[in-house]
């Protein structure tokens, strides 16, 4: 059985039940990989939405995310169980989306994605006052703090917990990702962000230098 092509089918009739079963399945029997799940099946699933334009397509956004939500969920012991298998490099990444910023599916998956390149990650998540975010930088003292940005109208939040950061802390890193980044380094150099990351690879290739001069 082709299980990436039937979770596809099943995605696109926004089956949950089957879908997560797929998604398990295809994963047990080695036919796709956590990052392939994420970023090849996963990923266009939940943005697909954006081909809808209209106000009474939120709902269906709401459905695709919640199924989206489930799989990753349901698949996380896939996770632990590679993660035994990765030498901890022994940094640590706190992952936050700014305040107003309700999207975090993407974010989740990133946080996976460290995980399995060696890294502690601390998932937050969505709509993170900046205060809540110093405190826990105080706390957990990162290395990196990822910042996901989904609504371009909310990257001056975005700017405005960078430069709060930044004229506390000048040692972090400051990570930023996320579809209102996309193709737009002109503004992330403004922000003075540190990297940019955009797929499983980049990440890869942060661990392999502890640098990403593939991005800025």
């Amino acid at each position: 059985m082709d299980y990436k092509e039937a979770l596809l089918k099943s995605l696109d009739k926004e089956d949950k039940d089957k879908s997560v079963q797929l998604a398990i399945k295809g994963l047990n029997e080695v036919q796709f990989t956590i990052p392939f799940l994420y970023e090849e099946i996963l990923r266009p699933f939940l943005y697909s939405i954006d081909e809808c334009k209209d106000d009474d397509c939120i709902w269906k956004e709401h459905v695709r995310t919640s199924i989206v939500r489930t799989i990753i969920e349901c698949v996380y012991p896939h996770v632990i169980e590679q993660k035994k298998e990765v030498v901890s490099n022994g940094l640590k990444v706190l992952l936050v989306c700014p305040e107003k910023e309700y999207h975090e599916i993407g974010l989740r998956m990133v946080a996976d994605f460290f995980s399995l390149n060696g890294y502690e990650a601390i998932f937050i998540g969505t709509n993170t006052p900046k205060k809540q975010v110093l405190y826990a930088l105080v706390n957990t003292e990162p290395d990196y703090l990822a910042i996901s940005v989904t609504d371009y109208y909310l990257l001056f939040e975005a700017k405005k917990m960078i430069e709060k950061i930044k004229s506390i802390s000048g040692s972090i890193k400051i990570i930023v990702g996320g579809r209102a980044f996309k193709n737009n380094k002109e503004l992330i150099k403004e922000m003075e962000v540190d990297i940019y990351l955009e797929t499983y690879e980049d990440i890869v290739n942060l661990r392999k230098g502890d640098t990403n001069e593939i991005s800025l």
